[in-house]
């Protein structure tokens, strides 16, 4: 696998189709991976060049127990494009990852083709926090084995009922969950890099073409969070996904690429 360097770090990338296509980065969400991108990056990659990383500390990038920010995290993100190749790209977020993709998009138009943001947040005012039953299953206590904890947060996440629907799905994330757990130090990290974070005031400062893209069962990010900055982009169009929750790359991934070709189709 790749990597390039960006500050000390070393981060992790990979490439995926044709480098003739339009490129898309792909940027994760909290303790998340590549593999956790499950079929998504494939679909796109039928008609997209898709690059994806991982974050600093998790998966194969570089794990230390430094702090760092969401600003610093957006020069990982250019330096993934250099290393690719890339001048320009289509930059997609999903959760945390949307976070950096609008502190990226805020810092680079000239490197930004257009914008897609998935279950995300401006992290400022009128923002939703998650619901009871997303906080009951973060509620770990000693006694759960690793497996319930990721099974209940997995379950929890998704659309009610995405368990017994995709039973596939359900189990390729629960297994990828397992395979390589982050460390809790490097979760702490990404959650303090974005803990004093907010696009709020600059959101409409954005030029840049913005799909937003949500599950309507979210309950980690609710859907009102996309609705607000929907309307404080300027040049955005808001796309809710029916009976898909927080983990729209495995519980709808047709659907999400779909999405994301329509958009790009009416870019012109």
């Amino acid at each position: 696998m790749p990597t390039t360097s960006q500050s000390g770090w070393s981060i992790a990338y990979e490439t995926m189709g044709d480098r003739s296509n339009p490129p898309i980065l792909l940027t994760l969400g909290l303790s998340h991976r590549m593999k956790h991108w499950g079929k998504l990056p494939g679909l796109l990659a039928e008609r997209l060049f898709v690059v994806t990383f991982d974050c600093r500390g998790m998966g194969a990038s570089e794990q230390r127990d430094e702090p760092y920010t969401a600003v610093d995290e957006t020069t990982d993100m250019l330096a993934v494009l250099d290393a690719a190749g890339v001048e320009a790209a289509h930059i997609y977020g999903r959760s945390r990852g949307g976070m950096l993709a609008q502190e990226f998009a805020l810092a680079y138009p000239e490197r930004t083709l257009s914008l897609i943001l998935s279950g995300t947040s401006h992290r400022g005012p009128g923002a939703v926090g998650s619901t009871e039953r997303v906080q009951r299953a973060m509620d770990i206590t000693p006694d759960m084995t690793r497996e319930q904890i990721f099974a209940g947060q997995d379950e929890a996440m998704a659309s009610p009922g995405w368990r017994e629907r995709d039973p596939d799905a359900f189990a390729y994330c629960l297994a990828t969950d397992l395979e390589a757990p982050p460390r809790r130090f490097a979760v702490v990290r990404q959650q303090e890099a974005v803990a004093a974070w907010s696009s709020y005031e600059r959101l409409p400062w954005l030029e840049t073409p913005t799909l937003v893209l949500c599950g309507e069962d979210d309950g980690m990010v609710p859907p009102e969070n996309s609705r607000d900055i929907a309307l404080r982009i300027p040049n955005s169009k808001l796309v809710l996904i029916p009976q898909c929750g927080h983990l729209p790359m495995l519980e709808k991934p047709g659907e999400v690429a779909t999405a994301v070709f329509d958009f790009l189709d009416g870019l012109g």
